[in-house]
């Protein structure tokens, strides 16, 4: 028998495997809390996704979580803007792999604290300016609560499995200039970026928050049916 026949039918098998434990109810897969899918939303505007409540959480909460240890870095926008976050470049949450962004929750004049102390400021490829941070501002980024999370599978997605797992979106917003549908779920907090051409993207932030994500969507997107 072929390679390519042998591998067909593992893919197939798997597809079963993965399409069967989603399709039952009340297995293992199904009452697993870590899963992208399993979304809580709470009284007070925040919502808890992987086991981590954003706005309460912090990134040593996260890092327990993960079991591995992210690269965490001050980033600088070519507009100036500021941000710090941690990359973990190996997730495996639900059984699921992916890669993850924390991004922590800290004012902007702390952030500026933080990056005149820097140690070392470098250039990344999407020319943003990466900063370095001093360990007594690595300790206290850890304990700062989680602000939101970009999770990035290893596997693309469809529309289907989409609305499958996380249902029908309230609103589809057309990137101008990338061919990059959102999927938005403002209940949730949760933006799902589709994209023939770049790796797929779910973004979490805070329900009570979810305006500061869909103001800039709406300023340079094309609404869909």
């Amino acid at each position: 028998m072929e390679w390519r026949t042998i591998l067909g039918i593992a893919v197939a098998g798997l597809v079963a495997i993965v399409v069967g434990i989603l399709a039952t109810p009340k297995t293992p897969m199904e009452k697993r809390t870590d899963l992208p899918w399993k979304i809580t939303v709470h009284a007070d505007g925040s919502s808890e996704v992987f086991g981590l409540t954003l706005g309460h959480s912090t990134l040593a909460d996260a890092i327990r979580r993960v079991g591995e240890p992210p690269e965490i870095t001050l980033f600088v926008s070519p507009e100036g803007g500021k941000t710090v976050e941690a990359f973990f470049e190996e997730v495996k949450l639900g059984g699921i792999r992916a890669k993850m962004v924390v991004t922590a929750s800290i004012g902007q004049q702390q952030i500026e604290e933080m990056y005149q102390r820097g140690l070392r400021i470098s250039k990344s490829s999407s020319g943003n300016r990466k900063v370095d941070l001093h360990p007594d501002d690595l300790a206290l980024v850890k304990q700062t609560a989680i602000a939101g999370i970009t999770y990035l599978p290893r596997h693309d997605l469809d529309a289907e499995t989409v609305t499958r797992l996380f249902g029908t979106p309230a609103r589809r917003i057309q990137e101008k200039e990338k061919p990059i549908v959102h999927w938005l779920y403002p209940e949730k907090g949760l933006d799902i970026a589709l994209s023939s051409e770049e790796k797929d993207i779910l973004q979490y932030v805070m329900p009570a928050r979810f305006g500061q994500l869909l103001e800039p969507l709406e300023a340079s997107g094309t609404p869909l049916e």
